[in-house]
């Protein structure tokens, strides 16, 4: 796991991400201005409401976040539907960043943060209401056991959504967003993904394939001239890596080429 907190972990992510932010925030900030610089996961914002629309929450329900990475998603859910978020992230950079970020937010009330390995989740049986993973899978070598404490820990109905890249066809690029080499990137392939689920107890209900949407979304901005601030760069690379934009652009020639595709898998705990 070392490798995982090592890949991420940086100093001065709150301070970047809040110099990138346009305007004068002191006191004011809210998650909205947060969204460019925190839905860091394949297709970003756009994404996240999408998958978060199929979750049907209401402000009762109680919500997982696994790899909560520096909050933006599991702020985008207590924001948006009004309900209450654990976060766990095995980075202690991004746990702290992810708490600074929230309470400058307002929401410290509804939207925890804890620094824990997702093998080992530190809740009860059948707490929540609903779980997400976004694009943490990659960095998963014991996935079964992962999957299994998701299952464990939500109660039954409850649906989760997780979102990975998996290999489709050839050896990917790297360096990647997720890995600087194969050695510290864990991917398999659908099949042996979706296995994984249905063998911890899970009832698979969807595989949405994202592929198309993810080359789709990467051309439009390259095709729109639009080009990111120093300042929005900055909080990028702060957060994913100095390489970042060669990354992101073999984890897209990756997909293109068909050696990897973008997986969303919906499964249901059974009642």
């Amino acid at each position: 796991m070392s490798d995982v907190t090592s890949h991420y972990g940086s100093g001065g992510i709150v301070e970047r991400i809040l110099a990138a932010v346009p305007g004068d925030n002191a006191g004011s900030l809210t998650a909205k201005q947060l969204y460019p610089f925190d839905q860091l996961h394949g297709r970003e914002l756009i994404a996240t409401q999408d998958h978060a629309s199929r979750l049907a929450l209401s402000a009762s329900d109680r919500v997982l976040d696994i790899g909560s990475g520096i909050g933006g998603p599991a702020r985008f859910l207590a924001d948006t539907y009004g309900c209450s978020v654990d976060g766990v992230d095995l980075t202690p950079a991004f746990v702290e960043a992810s708490r600074q970020l929230t309470e400058l937010c307002g929401l410290g009330d509804t939207v925890h943060f804890h620094e824990a390995n997702a093998t080992r989740l530190p809740f009860a049986d059948n707490t929540f209401d609903a779980a997400i993973c976004f694009y943490v899978g990659m960095n998963i070598a014991d996935k079964a056991a992962v999957i299994g404490q998701a299952l464990r820990v939500l109660k039954p109905k409850a649906r989760l959504i997780w979102t990975e890249a998996v290999l489709a066809g050839g050896e990917p690029h790297f360096p990647l967003p997720w890995a600087v080499s194969p050695a510290a990137s864990h991917l398999v392939d659908r099949e042996t993904l979706e296995a994984l689920f249905a063998s911890a107890g899970f009832r698979v209900d969807a595989v949405i394939d994202e592929t198309g949407d993810h080359v789709e979304l990467a051309l439009k901005r390259a095709n729109s001239g639009i080009v990111p601030s120093p300042a929005q760069q900055q909080a990028n690379e702060i957060v994913l890596g100095a390489e970042f934009v060669q990354r992101r652009k073999n984890y897209i020639s990756s997909l293109s080429e068909g050696k990897l595709a973008s997986l969303a898998v919906i499964v249901c705990k059974p009642a």
